[in-house]
């Protein structure tokens, strides 16, 4: 899939297409790395109870091997 910036008044701008299936009112910070790839990064994500549960369960589970390098 390829698609092409064009210009809208003072901005140019890439339509993003529906099969990438982006919800509408993401806020994303755009920059340009050092290739020219344009880049947009999502912004303000709050997570929700369950994903900060399953990242505590995940960080959990190397808490024995954090403890046995902190002890040493």
């Amino acid at each position: 899939m390829k698609v092409k910036s064009r210009k809208v008044g003072n901005a140019t701008v890439l339509t993003i297409p529906a099969e990438l299936k982006v919800a509408q009112n993401i806020e994303f910070e755009p920059y340009v790395d050092a290739e020219g790839n344009v880049i947009f990064k999502k912004v303000n994500q709050q997570l929700t109870s369950s994903e900060t549960e399953d990242i505590h369960t995940f960080m959990d589970q190397f808490n024995p091997l954090l403890q046995k390098l902190k002890d040493r």
